[in-house]
């Protein structure tokens, strides 16, 4: 099989699933990740062979037409420039969480900071923190035994020291006035959503990290609200990926519970995706 062909192949599976633009990078995504094939190699010598074993495509291209996301295909995404494996049963991080995890950052960068992130998938967000904050204290909760084995898996790979819990927000909470910061980009999207949302998200992502009642939007936000109440020092940090539509409804019950500084961030398409604020002091 040619470059060429190759390309061909794998185009014509997920450019009907996604359009042009954006079948042409998941087409890319395979070709490289899995054959070394980069879309530039492919326009340098598009007759070179490669080599290809029939039945692995065969498989890959029949999951990618199933509506499989690339990154469980292939098994890994890049987030906050490192790679981190992915699979079914964990989320697959989005350039908006590494905005959160930026802010993050900008914010606490200082000497043995302690940072709880809450449901923490794949361990993207508390990975991140514990590599970009030198010296940083990162623990992480999910009540997912199987999202936690690749939270693990990517911190050892990466080679940072997280403490990864097996727990249930609602039946948890840490140590009084033990952390710093507590960040989490909990399940936002309302059950009424999932209607008009792609067959790769909802038939193959895990749906408890996703959607959240229709009536009850916020339930994880508050939730973590109050056991950050007890858990955050004073004047400990507190930060969320939102939805876009419920920004000022956040806001509003973080206030109500008596935090101060809330402030909504927009995300780099200029919708509010993030809020941070502090317990008082």
């Amino acid at each position: 099989m040619t470059r060429r062909e190759l390309y061909s192949s794998v185009e014509a599976v997920v450019i009907p699933l996604y359009g042009a633009r954006e079948g042409a990078a998941v087409a890319e995504r395979l070709c490289e990740d899995c054959y070394g094939v980069s879309r530039f190699a492919l326009t340098l010598e598009p007759n070179e062979s490669v080599n290809c074993d029939a039945e692995q495509l065969k498989e890959r291209l029949d999951r990618l037409a199933a509506g499989e996301p690339v990154q469980y295909v292939v098994g890994h995404t890049e987030f906050y420039g490192r790679e981190f494996e992915v699979g079914r049963g964990v989320l697959i991080p989005r350039p908006e969480t590494e905005e959160l995890v930026a802010l993050v950052v900008g914010e606490n960068d200082v000497r043995g900071v302690r940072i709880l992130d809450v449901g923490t998938g794949s361990g993207a967000i508390a990975v991140s923190l514990a590599a970009e904050i030198k010296e940083s204290r990162v623990s992480a909760i999910d009540f997912s035994a199987d999202a936690l084995e690749i939270a693990r898996r990517n911190a050892a790979r990466l080679g940072v020291n997280v403490e990864f819990t097996e727990a249930d927000i609602f039946a948890w909470s840490p140590v009084a006035e033990s952390l710093d910061v507590i960040v989490s980009n909990p399940p936002y999207i309302p059950e009424s959503e999932r209607a008009t949302m792609r067959v790769n998200v909802v038939e193959f992502e895990p749906p408890t990290a996703l959607f959240v009642p229709d009536n009850d939007p916020l339930i994880f936000y508050r939730q973590i609200a109050d056991v950050a109440l007890s858990a955050l020092r004073p004047s400990g940090r507190l930060y969320f990926e939102i939805h876009e539509t419920l920004a000022a409804e956040t806001a509003s019950m973080l206030r109500s519970k008596g935090y101060e500084e809330v402030r909504i961030l927009s995300d780099m398409n200029s919708k509010p995706r993030m809020i941070a604020c502090r317990k008082r002091g």
